[in-house]
Formats: C-alpha cells, structure tokens, sequence
C-alpha cells in the first residue's frame, strides 16, 4: 500500500541532510556550550553559526534569535515575559492554543483582552485591530497564517499600525516559514515565534525573534543562557538542525513556492476532472494549503478512509463525548456548521510529487463514491 503524508502543516520529515548534520554533532560535539575549555567552545560555536543562519534566514540581527524548545515556548516566553497585569492585549479567535490558552490565563490575572473573528477571507482586519486600541493596550499578537486555514494575515499592514501607535506587535509565524517570505527589516515585527519541525528540521527546537529594545522578564528560572530568556544547556545537534533546516527552507523559496502552487493546481484540476463537488474555502492562501469542504460527507469518515489508504490529512475538528463538533475556527470564518463538519485540511509539500497528488485525488474520488452511496443508502 502506498503511504503518501498530506498533513504538512501539522509537521514536516526531517531533510536528510539535517539528519546527518545532528548525526555528525552527536557524535563529536558533546561539550556544554557554557564551559569554557575547547569541547564548550567547540559546541558554542556550533550554536552561534546556526543563530547567524536563522537571523540571514529572516533578515535580522544575530543577537535577535533566542533559540528554545519549541514554538509553543517561544509563544509563553514572548507573551509572560511582556505581560503586566494593568496592560491590555488585542489578539484573534483563532490563535494557537500556545498563544491562546496563554493569554486567556493572562486575563484571568488582570489583563484586558480583545479577540477578534477572521473575515470570510479568513483574515484578521486591520482596521479592526486599530479601532480596538485603548490608552493601555500593550501587545498586539496575531499569528501570521492561520494553522487550519492557510489564511495569510496582512501583518504589515498592521506592523505599520502598531509602530503608529508605539504598541508591541507580536507573530506567530510557525506555519510560514519556508512557504512565503519573511523579511524583519522590511516588516516591523518585535517579537515573532518559529519552529524547525514545521520547516522539515527537527522537533523539539524552536526560536523566537526579539527586536533590539524589547525588554522581556524572564520566565524560566535557570543558568541564564539565551540572555536568560531561555535557560538549561542547549540543544547543541537541534539548534544546528534548525540553522541547516531554516537555510534550506529560505535558500530557494520562490521555485518552493511556485512548485507548490503546481501541485494545488494539479489537485484541483483532478478533482474538476474527477467531478468531485467541493468548496475550496480559503483563496488567499499558504503555498500547499487546502482547507477544502466536501457538502454532505462526514469529514471524520473521509479522513479514516483515507488514512486506510495510506493517505494522511487533517480533520478540523474536535470529538467530544463521541460526538463530532464543527471547527471552532471554520465556524468564526463564518462556515456553516454542516460544511465544517465536512472539510479536510490537506497539505502538500516540497517532498511530493505529481504523480501522488494524482493518486491523492483519484483515492478521493473512490472514496467520495462510496460515503455518498452510504449515505443515500
């Protein structure tokens, strides 16, 4: 049975050069990059070569990357550490639990929050964002492209926004990098979270950028390494990985990005081809990314049918006490619930080629035929 992984945006194979890179380090870099004699230094310098990639990568300052355990800790470091009480925090409906669930506690310790719902476009409105700024408002923290989406927010529209009205602009940019470019020179982010395993480099590493000036408390209790931000001895073969991966994903985005848009396109002809009746929710989109509505098939059944196939997607949505509930986020794009309980997410990469897009479309068609016989049945 063939296996072909459509779920890219939940995370991505590690590049077989980054395998052998954190292979190599393991091997013979052992040393704490805290000591002082040669094995430390040694690994030290390990670790700073890979924060001059990641800050060439988005076009910033090497002393601008601290390097973490994750996205989901970049987001706590950068949120905790700005946060006071009496501040006032303007974010989305539909942010990743890490930023989510962080600043719903937040809330619960005196912070002033507003939650903004995306457009049918499923983007957040600038103009919104502006017309909710208060005397107190202190952070502004939207994530770059939706996860469940591939909606793209115009962040530098509001980058322009919160530099007018000297408010902190915080991005969660996991699902972007490598997809469409990020330039920090040019788009006026403060703070902004990455994490390797979203760009075909390891998990359990991640980064966060913080612009010269932004003064963060520290969160974690520790040996102080990462300007404190960050304490404990380091991911020396991880944060290598991330540095390798992150060079790769930025080296050659653009023909990246146009052999994506092929593949989608090839997909929806196929489906065209196919007669398949769906509804391709999002227009503006991550290179790769499908929210994609099937009317009237349960989209659980359509996602265990395919992973049968040896085909892997995603299914929006949550199950709770045996009952399947609509995505909260494709509801707040204004979905219908029935649709939303009908919609996959599939994500294509630079690892598939043509050939399995068709495959993907032509065990789609099989399937459809089959649930929508049961159906009528």
């Amino acid at each position: 049975m063939k296996k072909i992984y459509c779920d890219i945006s939940a995370t991505t194979p590690v590049n077989e050069k980054v395998i052998d890179l954190m292979t190599s380090i393991h091997k013979t870099t052992f040393g704490n990059p805290s000591s002082v004699h040669k094995y430390g230094q040694e690994s030290h310098v390990v670790i700073e070569k890979a924060r001059i990639e990641t800050a060439k990568a988005l076009n910033c300052n090497q002393e601008e990357i601290i390097f973490t355990a994750s996205g989901t800790e970049s987001n706590n470091i950068a949120l905790e550490g700005l946060i006071e009480p009496h501040n006032h925090i303007i974010s989305s409906t539909y942010e990743h639990p890490s930023v989510m669930n962080v600043i719903k506690s937040l809330e619960k310790k005196g912070v002033s929050l507003t939650l903004l719902k995306p457009d049918n476009d499923g983007k957040i409105n600038p103009n919104e964002i502006e017309k909710k700024i208060k005397d107190n408002t202190k952070l502004i923290t939207i994530m770059f492209a939706n996860n469940e989406l591939g909606s793209i927010n115009n962040i530098e529209e509001i980058s322009q926004i919160t530099q007018k009205h000297n408010i902190i602009l915080h991005v969660d940019a996991v699902q972007c990098v490598g997809k469409i470019p990020i330039n920090l020179e040019k788009i006026k982010i403060d703070m902004m979270s990455l994490s390797a395993h979203k760009f075909y480099g390891p998990k359990g590493v991640g980064a966060l950028f913080v612009r010269k000036g932004i003064d963060l408390k520290t969160i974690i209790n520790g040996g102080g390494q990462e300007l404190n931000l960050r304490p404990g001895t380091e991911n020396i073969a991880g944060i290598a990985g991330l540095g390798l991966a992150i060079s790769m994903a930025v080296e050659k985005i653009d023909d990246n990005i146009k052999y994506l848009k092929s593949l989608e396109e090839l997909f929806i002809k196929e489906l065209d081809n196919y007669k398949i009746n769906y509804i391709l929710h999002i227009k503006d989109r991550l290179p790769g990314v499908l929210a994609i509505g099937f009317p009237n098939i349960d989209g659980q059944s359509l996602l265990i049918s395919l992973d049968l196939k040896g085909i892997a997607a995603s299914f929006g949505s949550a199950c709770s006490s045996g009952t399947t509930k609509a995505s909260q986020i494709l509801l707040d794009a204004d979905i219908s619930e029935e649709l939303a309980k009908s919609t996959l997410r599939i994500s294509f990469g630079k690892i598939h080629t043509k050939n399995e897009v068709k495959y993907v479309a032509e065990q789609l068609s099989i399937i459809l035929k089959r649930l929508e016989k049961k159906t009528h049945d």
